[in-house]
């Protein structure tokens, strides 16, 4: 799914407005500020999943020819590799 940078700031908003609705948060900063920070950092974490894609797909495409020989489920090895990258880089998916 591709999220839309509109996509992501409301639902940035409808978060930042229920914690504060909760009291979970006291915030210092203004809304925009908040809302600047919360996007910026989901921008960030949407790219570093697609980097991980990336690389996944590199690793499936590089050994594609043992796969074959197999008739292993190739999203399936994706999947597997991309959980294998995600844990070795520190990344919750």
């Amino acid at each position: 799914m591709r999220f839309t940078d509109d996509l992501v700031r409301r639902l940035c908003a409808a978060i930042l407005a229920r914690w504060k609705a909760k009291g979970l948060i006291h915030p210092k900063a203004s809304d925009d500020a908040l809302l600047s920070r919360m996007t910026a950092e989901i921008h960030k974490d949407i790219q570093r999943e697609a980097e991980l894609d990336r690389d996944a797909d590199a690793l499936l495409e590089k050994h594609l020819g043992k796969i074959e020989a197999t008739q292993a489920n190739s999203r399936i090895l994706f999947q597997k590799i991309k959980e294998r990258l995600a844990k070795e880089r520190d990344i919750v998916l």
